[in-house]
């Protein structure tokens, strides 16, 4: 099942997921970041750090709100984290919030870890281990499982707090019982759905959820009625979601011998820890561990901003301590053995050769090419390059290269283009001038970068661009002293308050122009002649025609009288 999610429409191509992945378990595909859910660690960090809000996490709401419609029993295992997550004056108004909302009952899920840290504490006792992991946080067994398999016989073999609290109300209640858990973890949800103890949760909430689900419903905890929690106080057991909370109820326990005790919080303080571990750097340890800084209270589900985790942790605590004199009866048994196992994937690593072929399709022909910038989200450019080969990453997701390549191409463009480009500031200084300008106006780029255009022409339209905001297009000029026509084009950039001068030089066209015009003048004289001489000759043809008819028609006069009238 996928947990994280992504709205590709949001996704914007910045790669800041796959920067701070601790684990590199996202691919980016198409220029769209993707979670690789066989690697994920469903640490919630990329959820957090998303600037476009663009992950999202699977819900189970719909599915509680079916079982509560359905009429089944459904209790609520709450995370003692809430505490500190919710504003409310009294726990007994959230209690009744929760009723409100349809559950038939809340419980505070460390009623579950009282056991987890007595199967701890037995552990301890027996003394058979090299180190005592806690297995209390899923997304850090998932690392150990995936990442560093060579320290599973070092994780404590027992289930969560969340698994025990399940067992425990199902035994209570009736195998009926559905009963759903609250947290401000998302990696809950992976770990409900385990097939190694999947019928004890039936659902997972985080805190986020909750919220979004009273608020829906109008329900406040200022009005909502009081009620009581099914189970009795948890005592110390409230720290767990706290650094160093379970190491509180540890000694709460009792005697824990001569085990050392270490917490360690935060995604990058665990890698360093299981690296540190397979160096066999440490002995006779037992060792809290939580992926989220400072513990559970700042799961990525919490709900809380940052500002508040400091208070979240001593309202916590004060209320672990309200009454923490003694550790709570344990009456009911329940299994509470776990195995874990390798569970890491085995990804092919290319050669130095395959590498290197990599590295030279984005320039880095050499290590001296290689910044190492992190601007992929990978530390190295040789890790990039592996991440491209295993089909997590893009060939050009490397920033330099894209900056340096799209660079270069402008510059081509500009440089090699057949028309003069010229771009001038909102003062007219010259900022950029093309190798076109240079032969045109007949002087080089670094000393027109000196200039202001109306140094060299006519800067009586640029300057117009600026006051009206539009541009100009294909407007004829001649500059005669230059010995050129242009057909000019200037173009107004609003986002960077600057003009773009266009000129194509069309000397020749207007040469060619007025060539074929005195040409057809000068037929036309000539034709005209022709016309003239024509008509000259008509006119004599005409005369002496006209001359010849007369003559003509006197004789056959006289012959026809002489014919008709018998004359002589």
């Amino acid at each position: 099942m996928s947990i994280i999610g992504l709205q590709k429409a949001n996704c914007k191509n910045c790669y800041k997921c796959v920067k701070v992945c601790p684990v590199k378990s996202i691919k980016v595909e198409n220029e769209q970041a993707k979670i690789i859910d066989r690697d994920c660690i469903l640490c919630g960090t990329c959820l957090e750090q998303c600037p476009q809000n663009a992950k999202t996490v699977a819900s189970d709401v719909a599915l509680v709100k079916q079982m509560m419609k359905s009429g089944e029993r459904v209790i609520l295992s709450i995370a003692p984290s809430y505490y500190g997550c919710f504003d409310f004056e009294d726990v007994h108004q959230f209690a009744g919030a929760m009723k409100a909302l349809g559950f038939y009952g809340v419980s505070e899920t460390a009623e579950g870890a009282a056991y987890v840290t007595a199967e701890y504490h037995r552990i301890m006792q027996e003394n058979s281990m090299k180190n005592i992991i806690s297995t209390c946080c899923p997304s850090v067994n998932r690392l150990i499982e995936l990442y560093y398999p060579s320290l599973v016989d070092q994780m404590a073999p027992v289930v969560s707090p969340m698994i025990a609290h399940g067992r425990l109300l199902k035994q209570s209640y009736g195998p009926g019982t559905r009963v759903v858990f609250a947290g401000p973890c998302i990696a809950k949800k992976d770990e409900a759905a385990d097939i190694r103890h999947n019928n004890e949760i039936d659902a997972v909430l985080t805190f986020e959820e909750l919220g979004a689900w009273l608020k829906e419903e109008h329900i406040s905890f200022a009005n909502a009625e009081s009620a009581t929690f099914l189970n009795p106080s948890s005592k110390i057991l409230r720290m767990y979601p706290i650094e160093e909370g379970i190491l509180a109820s540890l000694r709460s326990r009792g005697d824990i011998g001569d085990w050392k005790l270490l917490s360690v919080s935060g995604s990058g303080a665990c890698i360093d820890l299981c690296r540190a571990m397979e160096r066999g750097e440490l002995d006779h340890c037992f060792i809290e561990i939580n992926m989220c800084r400072d513990g559970c209270v700042n799961g990525p589900g919490s709900g809380t901003d940052t500002v508040s985790r400091f208070a979240s942790r001593v309202r916590i605590r004060d209320y672990a301590y309200e009454d923490a004199e003694s550790y709570p009866n344990l009456p009911e048994t329940i299994p509470m053995q776990m195995q874990f196992v390798d569970r890491s994937s085995k990804e092919d690593i290319p050669d130095e050769e395959t590498i290197r072929a990599i590295l030279a399709k984005i320039g880095k022909n050499g290590p001296e090419d290689e910044l190492n910038c992190g601007s992929c989200g990978y530390p190295t450019c040789r890790a990039k390059a592996i991440a491209v080969y295993q089909g997590k990453a893009e060939l050009h997701m490397c920033m330099p290269y894209m900056k340096e390549r799209a660079e270069s191409l402008s510059n081509c463009v500009l440089s090699e283009t057949p028309n003069v480009t010229i771009i001038v500031d909102s003062d007219l200084n010259i900022i950029e001038f093309n190798a076109a300008a240079e032969r045109t106006f007949r002087i080089s780029r670094h000393e027109a970068l000196q200039k202001c255009i109306y140094e060299l022409i006519d800067s009586s339209d640029f300057q117009f661009v600026f006051d009206s905001k539009q541009s100009i297009t294909d407007k004829k000029v001649h500059y005669k002293e230059y010995g050129v026509t242009m057909e000019q084009t200037i173009v107004y950039i609003a986002k960077e308050n600057i003009a773009m001068g266009i000129f194509k030089d069309i000397t020749k066209e207007e040469a060619n122009i007025e060539s074929q015009y005195k040409l057809r003048a000068e037929t036309m004289e000539m034709a005209q002649k022709v016309i003239d001489k024509q008509m000259v000759a008509a006119q004599q043809i005409a005369s002496l025609l006209g001359e010849t008819t007369a003559e003509t028609k006197a004789t056959l006069t006289k012959l026809k009288n002489m014919i008709v009238f018998d004359e002589d």
